[in-house]
């Protein structure tokens, strides 16, 4: 591609060039607090416009120094300033060695001594924030390490403007000031994941497979600088792994705990270990950590139909056990002062072994001559399995005499999902089997003629005149009172279509990712920064719902007896409603049995094309295709030191997508399958503007104009049309959909206190070009569903945040001690749906997925012994999904988390922690209409989880 030529060509000149500059003096050196690196220390030239900044190593370097006699000022938050006195030969390199700073409060000296790096770590990450030139929050390990976050998702959740979202109550996706998962750019080391996840086909990266113990830090970038990937229109998000230590390092966590709905045990160990060679010259790191823990969910959804009424009242009961491993590997070799090589290998799975019990309520089979309805049981097993394997090899030069420094990086990345061998390695698959019971007795008043007089019958939630009320709990769950709602095995008969396998993988490799950037100082206020990046991806997704017939006559529950059981959870099921539910419950198959069944009978199963959404049968087009893609990304970018305190950072990213889509289409006149294929090429011009300016040591004011992308989703771009006969539906991807663009401004205004806390508040806007939605358009009576380009959008927002340790205020050596984090984010957003609204005119909707409110706040206490933390987290509800009206779109609701989370140093190297996460068990409520319990579509219970543990550190 010319693109990339053209970059590495002019990589080359500056490299083959930039050894006409002058060589003149140079001093390197390490910050240190006499036992720990400082990473993200100031160090400056008293008087002049010249300064750097600590590497994670706590290294400097600083050039093109003239005069023969300097004094040099060096500052880190919550440490004593230090001034260091140095004569400058020309064309000379000074090394410093290490230059020690100490705490800068009494009470931070003892925190520091006393734990080793708790306090130490936060100043670490805030140093790093203030001396960032784009806008970004940073959270170190320690910090990460103080609250009970298990996931990589989870430990960006307590950072200003950043969101999760959930599974089975665990975090997985990661969404920045209230947008889509898919708007932000998650990477891992600078570089983007390839995705793998069982129903999502957009370009979010699944993190829970992601162990929080192998992160060393975060870096959460609202206004990106051109040398970061620019498809990222909420910003980046940047996991840090651990690398090689400057010394001997040993980690080693042991804990156990519970999850009180699931009422089984949980375990986690983790174990770290690294060192470098007595010339240290080779260092290495290896972290390994698992996590195994039963969980359980409580969950009831109320399906409905266009005219509001709930057609099938579902109870879903899971429980499953869930195992993630991780495992990550650095090593370094530092060839000399001036060339280091660097490998990283990261392994990450989640493995989750799932039972789940569904009683499906049909007021849709209604029969009003005998007051009797149809109650159906599924009984579902399946193993889901996510892996990521990545490998990076790369290095960093210094050349001329330190003026440029070169980096590199070569790596290989790849995410699968799968199912495990249920029912066996042949059929693997969401495995469920069907048992029907007529003839159960419902309440009348639960299922009313639907008004349009179809002979169809619905349940009506209060709001629409029925007797469904989700403030009053009961009501929904009456009917299982009625003395003639009983299941009964004898009569649960396999359904017609009783077997059914959901088949899903998903394999996305950047099989090579390559890029290479060169910094030049061209002198001490300006500095040049040139780079490129190559990336090809391949992603294959395969897809099948497969429906199967028994021809071996009729089979009740009661005649696989002995495969019967005690559906798992009963007990406690929807405890939180007082829920009746679960007397009318009786006996389930087993996961064992139910596997056994199928096994010894496959032979009777015949398939059925019609109920299947399968390729054979022409169905499931849109969500089976290969993407071959190809991006290549250039940039370059100047940092001039305008004053002392005024720091200006402009360039241009661009970035050249090349996007090849196969697919299949079904022939409906000779009933075969034909493959299909689109390719689209397009580029991102990404001009980016930052200023930074330092009023004061400790006080910034920010400022920046960027434009970043997102490139459409998988899912969107798949060429295939699936058509349903029987509604008369066709949905499929739209491959030539354009990326949406962004416009982004943002003001930040931010001050650090010298007792390590900060306080900040500022605005954003962002206007969208092309972002996208679900267009529904019917000609000869068939609805065809498919992606399109909207209009512009907007998104305003308002964030504030600070971190205060009540030692500012007080001198009581108790309530010092204490302290507070409060940060919220406040936005509002509007998208124009053309032809969306009920009338067929334009409608003007909030962005999908944009919450209009995150906020968090945490009250803890830190002495040299004991660390306790109380964190509450909100996100509030946004869209997912857009009707016509209102009362038709679909809302993931609002919710609230409370953890707590205490650590106590028994030793110098040994700590006793204790964790409990989700003290509130507040439901997660899926939606329609705007208010949350009006029209609940999905409720569900997660339970709180408790867990202790030792950690020794060396």
């Amino acid at each position: 591609m010319n693109y990339f030529r053209i970059i590495i060509s002019i990589l080359f000149t500056i490299l083959t060039t930039s050894i006409a500059i002058a060589q003149k003096a140079t001093v390197i050196g390490v910050i240190s607090d006499g036992k720990y690196p400082l990473p993200g220390a100031s160090v400056t030239i008293l008087n002049t416009t010249t300064g750097t900044t600590t590497d994670f190593d706590g290294k400097f370097r600083l050039n093109n120094l003239e005069k023969e006699f300097a004094e040099l000022q060096i500052s880190f938050i919550g440490f004593n300033t230090k001034k260091v006195k140095v004569n400058f030969l020309e064309g000379k390199l000074i090394n410093l060695e290490t230059i020690i700073l100490k705490a800068s409060s009494e009470n931070l000296e003892e925190i520091v001594i006393a734990s080793g790096t708790r306090r130490n770590s936060e100043a670490r990450a805030l140093n790093m924030q203030k001396n960032s030139f784009a806008i970004m929050n940073v959270i170190a390990a320690d910090g990460i390490g103080k609250l009970p976050d298990r996931n990589a998702a989870e430990t960006v959740q307590r950072i200003q403007g950043i969101s999760i979202e959930r599974d089975q109550g665990e975090g997985r996706f990661v969404s920045i000031r209230g947008l889509p998962p898919y708007w932000a750019s998650t990477t891992i080391n600078g570089n983007r994941l390839p995705t793998a996840e069982e129903e999502t086909t957009t370009r979010a990266t699944a993190f829970d497979f992601f162990p929080s113990e192998m992160i060393a830090y975060v870096q959460a970038s609202k206004a990106i600088t051109p040398d970061m990937e620019g498809d990222g229109i909420g910003g980046s998000v940047n996991f840090i792994t651990q690398t090689a230590p400057s010394k001997e390092t040993l980690s080693i966590t042991v804990g156990s705990g519970t999850n009180i709905k699931a009422a089984k045990a949980n375990h986690n160990i983790s174990f770290t270990y690294g060192n470098r060679t007595t010339d240290g010259k080779f260092g290495f790191l290896v972290n390994v950590s698992n996590w195994k823990r039963n969980w359980a969910t409580d969950n009831f959804e109320a399906r409905r139909s266009g005219d509001q009424g709930v057609f099938r009242l579902e109870l879903r009961d899971y429980t499953g056990v869930r195992e993630t491993t991780g495992i990550n590997t650095a090593l370094d070799y530092k060839l000399n002062e001036n060339n280091k090589f660097i490998f990283k290998g990261v392994y990450g799975t989640l493995t989750d072994n799932e039972s789940h019990y569904k009683h499906r309520i049909r007021f849709d089979k209604f029969d009003e001559a005998t007051n009797t309805s149809r109650v159906e049981l599924q009984n579902i097993h399946n193993e889901l399995i996510t892996a990521l394997t990545s490998f990076d090899v790369g290095g960093e030069h210094i050349l001329n005499d330190g003026n440029g420094k070169l980096t590199w990086n070569l790596g290989s990345y790849e995410n699968e999902f799968k199912y495990g061998n249920v029912p066996n390695a042949e059929d693997n698959s969401y495995f469920i089997l069907k048992f029907n019971q007529s003839n159960i007795g419902i309440k009348p008043e639960y299922a009313v003629s639907k008004a349009d007089g179809a002979g169809d019958h619905r349940a009506y939630w209060a709001v629409d005149g029925g007797p469904l009320d989700f403030k009053n709990p009961s009501t929904i769950f009456n009917v299982f009172s009625d003395p003639n709602f009983k299941l009964d095995p004898a009569q649960q008969v396999l359904a017609s279509d009783g077997l059914n396998f959901y088949k899903v993988y998903v394999n996305e490799k950047d099989r090579v990712v390559a890029s290479a950037n060169y910094n030049l100082d061209v002198n001490n206020t300006f500095t040049f920064k040139l780079g490129g990046k190559y990336r090809d991806k391949l992603r294959v997704a395969e897809y099948g719902d497969y429906f199967y017939k028994f021809n071996g006559g009729k089979v009740t529950l009661a005649d696989l007896s002995e495969s019967l059981t005690t559906q798992p959870g009963r007990n406690n099921f929807l405890s939180e409603f007082a829920s009746n539910a679960a007397a009318s419950f009786n006996k389930v198959l087993s996961t064992k049995g139910m596997s056994e069944f199928y096994n010894l009978n496959q032979d009777k199963f015949d398939f059925i094309p019609s109920d299947s959404d399968a390729l054979s049968s022409g169905g499931g087009l849109s969500r089976n295709f290969t993407v071959y893609e190809k991006q290549y990304a250039g940039y370059a970018m100047g940092t001039l030191k305008a004053s002392q305190s005024l720091t200006l950072i402009g360039g241009v990213r661009l970035e050249n997508t090349n996007t090849t889509v196969e697919g299949y289409s079904y022939n409906e006149d000779n009933k075969q399958l034909e493959r299909v294929s689109n390719t689209k090429t397009y580029n991102a011009w990404l001009p980016m503007l930052h200023a930074k300016l330092k009023i004061s040591d400790r006080t910034n004011l920010r400022a920046a104009v960027t434009r970043t992308f997102a490139r459409p989703n998988f899912g969107d771009i798949s060429p295939g049309v699936s058509f349903s006969e029987a509604d008369n539906e066709a949905q499929g991807g739209n491959p030539n959909l354009n990326p949406t663009f962004s416009w982004n401004g943002d003001l930040l205004f931010e001050h650090y206190f010298s007792n390590v806390g900060v306080f900040n508040a500022g605005v954003f806007y962002k206007k969208l070009k092309d972002p996208v939605f679900s267009s529904t358009t019917i000609v000869n009576e068939i609805e065809t569903k498919r992606p399109e380009n909207g209009g512009e959008a907007f998104i305003t927002g308002l964030e504030i945040g600070s971190n205060i340790r009540f030692d500012v205020f007080t001198k009581n050596k108790f309530l010092r001690n204490f302290g507070v984090q409060l940060n919220g984010t406040f936005m509002n957003s509007e998208m124009i749906i053309p032809n969306g609204g009920e009338n067929g005119d334009d409608r003007k909707v909030s962005i999908p997925y944009q919450a209009n409110a995150l906020y968090n706040a945490q009250l803890f206490y830190e002495s040299d012994k004991v660390n306790v933390r109380l964190a509450f987290n909100h996100k509030g509800k946004y869209a997912v999904d857009f009707g016509n009206k209102d009362i038709n779109d679909e809302y993931y609701g609002k919710y609230a988390t409370l953890d707590l989370s205490a650590s106590f140093n028994l030793t110098k190297n040994l700590t006793f922690f204790t964790d409990v996460n989700n003290i509130l068990n507040e439901p997660l409520i899926y939606h329609y209409g705007k208010n949350d319990t009006e029209r609940p579509k999905q409720v569900e219970f997660y339970g709180v989880k408790a867990s202790a543990g030792l950690k020794y550190s060396l």
